[in-house]
């Protein structure tokens, strides 16, 4: 695929000034213009252009205070921009580059001279940006680790959004036996390849720490999370009081023989504790000053006990920090709601709703600070022919979604043992699930192809729960009339179908406006 031309924003009230523009760079760029500085500043945060030509004297707004606020918008300020102005003056040059611009044309321009310069500049940003990929690609290799895969029980997801595409955040997962891990999730104090280059370099000492601490002592015994903290902190105080910087961080282990939790917060923001038993969540905090702090010479850690289902997150403060239009932080109350509306979902699930979340909050996809996140789950246990688990789709409200609906349920139920479910039973559960999704598509939703549905699948060795959710218009069982098995009617056996195919079915609506549909089929004492 061709690579498509740079897009070059021109901003100028003078059309004489536009035209020689346009027609100067034409031919090598795509080309918008903005005649005063509000449409300017809307369009570049709208489509962020690759170079911006900015004259000086506009009325209302003037060239220095819309260079001013592109730089002090995140999304905008590394957009290059170049004067271009009549204004010759040293102190309008000077004060030209003080408000963040890259070059200063005076007119009236040369065409050659406006096209080496335009061309200069990009070069140089398409030079900057490979440069900031390719330490990107480092960083995930550096600060980004990778969970145990053998460990039983545990599902981990994560979620890391650099503010500068190179960030400072960092985790990473240290396997103590088959049955326990150890997680670390940090934050350097600053941003860009600095803070990463330390978040790296602070990683890598965690790792030589571990090696030491076991070399010196019981190879049969673990070092504690304390031991290995304050181990951390002496290595590195003196390194990050000379940069005077310091880290925040949260060590985590997560013994499975146990069902123990033993953590050392250091400064870092508040862990979430879902606790699934309770379907109540509490806040995990230390009395430890961050990694870096003179003064601290010990760290102690706590211990909390966890159940089968629960869920823990622990994040960075550039979730919580992140801002609306209207300067509202998305907080620490937010997130938690969130987190106890979602938990019992599939961590990769709840990550990837994290992120839609903040997009919706924000209305945007670039942040001021680093955003990391990692959720750790603890699955439920299963023994003999009993089962517990959970499974999810989601699909468009589109009739050429059944197929994948069908083949969700039937994969799903063939997961269960033989036993407890044979094929003339997942022929039934097939039929109904179509009959449920077609009349949430055909009515709920009026047959838009827009909507979404989900769909959560649940299984014991006593029955199947399946449960599907909608936002279209809420649905009266009771309002339909029973059908009528005389040939005249072509449709409307759906509920017949339903109700005579599943042990129990349950239509429900909150005050959200989300309608569920709940379908029941008992695993034992037949159909």
């Amino acid at each position: 695929m061709e690579e498509a031309k740079p897009l070059v924003l021109i901003v100028d009230d003078n059309p004489t000034n536009i035209d020689l523009l346009v027609n100067t760079l034409k031919n090598d760029y795509r080309l918008s213009v903005a005649k005063n500085g509000p449409k300017a500043l809307d369009y570049a945060e709208r489509y962020l252009p690759d170079l911006i030509l900015l004259d000086i004297m506009m009325p209302g707004m003037n060239g220095y205070e819309v260079c001013t606020r592109l730089k002090t918008t995140v999304q905008t300020k590394d957009i290059p921009v170049i004067f271009i102005t009549a204004m010759s003056e040293t102190e309008h040059k000077t004060r030209g580059f003080e408000v963040g611009a890259v070059d200063y044309i005076t007119k009236p321009f040369h065409a050659a001279e406006v096209k080496a310069r335009v061309r200069t500049h990009l070069s140089l940003k398409k030079a900057r940006n490979h440069e900031i990929y390719i330490a990107s690609k480092i960083q995930k290799t550096l600060l980004l680790g990778q969970p145990p895969r053998d460990i039983d029980r545990i599902k981990v997801a994560q979620l890391t959004i650099p503010s500068q595409q190179v960030d400072g955040d960092f985790y990473d997962f240290f396997k103590v036996s088959d049955k326990c891990f150890d997680l670390v999730v940090g934050d350097v104090m600053g941003k860009g390849i600095p803070a990463a280059l330390l978040g790296a370099a602070i990683k890598s000492h965690f790792l030589r720490v571990l090696n030491e601490l076991i070399r010196l002592t019981d190879k049969e015994k673990f070092p504690e999370p304390e031991k290995i903290v304050s181990s951390v902190h002496s290595g590195m105080i003196g390194h990050l009081n000379d940069l005077e910087t310091f880290v925040t961080l949260c060590y985590a282990r997560f013994d499975l023989v146990k069902y123990l939790l033993t953590y050392v917060d250091c400064g870092h923001m508040r862990t979430i504790h879902f606790q699934d038993s309770l379907n109540t969540f509490s806040l995990l905090q230390g009395d430890n000053m961050p990694i870096g702090f003179p003064g601290q010479g010990t760290f102690s850690q706590i211990s909390v006990p966890f159940g089968p289902g629960d869920l823990f997150v622990f994040y960075s403060d550039g979730l919580t920090e992140i801002k609306n239009r209207n300067g509202n932080l998305y907080g620490e109350k937010r997130l938690v709601d969130f987190v106890n509306r979602n938990a019992r979902i599939e961590p990769e699930k709840i990550i990837r709703n994290v992120w839609e979340d903040i997009i919706a909050f924000s209305k945007s996809d670039t942040f001021d600070d680093d955003i990391t996140c990692v959720i750790v789950k603890i699955e439920k246990e299963c023994s003999g022919r009993a089962l517990s688990y959970e499974s999810e789709l989601e699909i468009n409200s589109d009739l050429k979604e059944l197929k994948k609906v069908r083949t969700f349920v039937r994969e799903f139920c063939e997961n269960l043992s033989e036993s407890l479910i044979d094929n003339n039973r997942i022929n039934l559960i097939e039929l109904a699930v179509t009959e449920v999704t077609s009349n949430i598509i055909k009515h709920a939703y009026n047959k838009r192809s827009d909507n979404r549905i989900q769909i959560n699948a649940k299984a014991s060795n006593e029955k199947i729960v399946l449960l599907f959710y909608d936002w279209g218009k809420e649905f009266d069982s009771k309002s339909v009339p029973p059908p009528v098995f005389d040939g005249t009617q072509e449709g409307g056996f759906g509920l017949y179908i339903i109700a005579h195919t599943v042990n129990e079915v349950d239509y429900s609506r909150d005050d959200k406006g989300e309608n569920c549909t709940c379908l029941k089929f008992n695993l034992t004492g037949g159909y």
